[in-house]
């Protein structure tokens, strides 16, 4: 008898713990796979940092930006670019060159909650704001550039600071912080839809700086390019894009500015405005809106509807609106050869 319930009671764990079908036992209990909020890719919503990273030629190649769950880049002054990855389904062990805030990160980095902001300082005149920000201060200035931080005697300064996240997040737990988790997005996973047209790929523009993204039917991602280059991470592979979304928005000159005497730019993510998503080989127009702060940004078509993501890393583009992408377009087939007259 007892060796009878020692099978039921097996066979009862197997079929709850992993949806495989056994006679004579309910196929009504299927495992849920969780996945993670902001990748759509299984796997657990984990304490989110975000961390700023240099984008130069002499920062290149970067650290860590292919393991990101999203992939901001924003304009910073003379018209040069930044990068803002954000982690929550996993931390890699390096990221960087790690570089310093901007007044349009409080405003992009609301929407995910209070999180952990990794960043080498700030102007003076900044951290009042930074402090009043609803985010955790983790800056190099903050550990005085000690662990989690540190510098890589092969590069020359400001490009050689880099992070452990791992390092971070524990040191954040030592001090009782724990950062938010990632518990939603603005966007929705799911099938490609049919109203989007196939492309290549897309090139869009900075002042300073030229990207751009080629379809890769292999990959099946978007492969970036920066500046006629293919954008390599340290790792050794090409940076790419399960989708890429150049949201265009207004950018105006703040009233901060850095130490040569260039303007930083505000770079405006509240309100509405509109954008392009490529995945899956097609591009769809879509309309952002965010109508504040602590709002997520919404991606949807002129009907109303979703523009679905595909699952895996995303990269937004903040674009002035002024500066039009370039969609790189199939190729039309050339008309047949005219019947040659007698």
């Amino acid at each position: 008898m007892k060796k009878l319930i020692g099978i039921s009671l097996a066979v009862a764990l197997l079929t709850s713990c992993s949806g495989v079908s056994i006679p004579g036992v309910s196929k009504d209990k299927k495992i849920e796979i969780k996945k993670n909020v902001l990748n759509g890719l299984p796997g657990s919503d984990n304490e989110i940092i975000v961390v700023k990273i240099d984008d130069t030629h002499q920062a290149q190649p970067q650290s860590g930006i292919e393991d990101a769950d999203v992939v901001y880049i924003e304009q910073v002054e003379g018209g040069a670019t930044r990068i803002a990855a954000l982690y929550s389904s996993k931390y890699p062990e390096v990221v960087g060159p790690v570089r310093s805030a901007r007044i349009s990160d409080m405003e992009i980095f609301a929407q995910y909650g209070k999180f952990g902001f990794a960043y080498s300082g700030s102007q003076h005149k900044l951290l009042p704001v930074i402090t009043a920000a609803n985010l955790f201060n983790m800056s190099a200035e903050h550990f005085g550039y000690g662990e989690p931080y540190f510098r890589d005697d092969t590069r020359y300064a400001p490009v050689n600071l880099y992070l452990h996240p791992n390092i971070l997040l524990e040191k954040a737990h030592t001090k009782e912080i724990n950062f938010e988790k990632a518990t939603k997005s603005g966007w929705a996973f799911g099938p490609t839809s049919k109203n989007g047209r196939k492309v290549l790929g897309v090139d869009f523009t900075w002042p300073a700086v030229k990207y751009g993204a080629d379809w890769d039917k292999v990959s099946k991602k978007w492969l970036i390019r920066q500046n006629g280059e293919p954008k390599m991470a340290k790792s050794g592979s090409q940076l790419a894009a399960d989708t890429l979304v150049v949201q265009l928005v207004s950018i105006t000159d703040s009233e901060y500015g850095d130490k040569f005497g260039g303007v930083t730019p505000h770079v405006a993510t509240i309100g509405t405005g509109d954008a392009l998503i490529f995945r899956s080989g097609r591009v769809f127009e879509a309309i952002w809106s965010r109508p504040t702060a602590t709002d997520t940004t919404t991606w949807k078509d002129t009907s109303g509807a979703d523009v679905t993501f595909a699952a895996g890393q995303t990269w937004i583009a903040l674009v002035d609106k002024e500066r039009q992408p370039k969609v790189i377009e199939p190729e039309k087939p050339s008309d047949a050869a005219s019947t040659p007259t007698k």
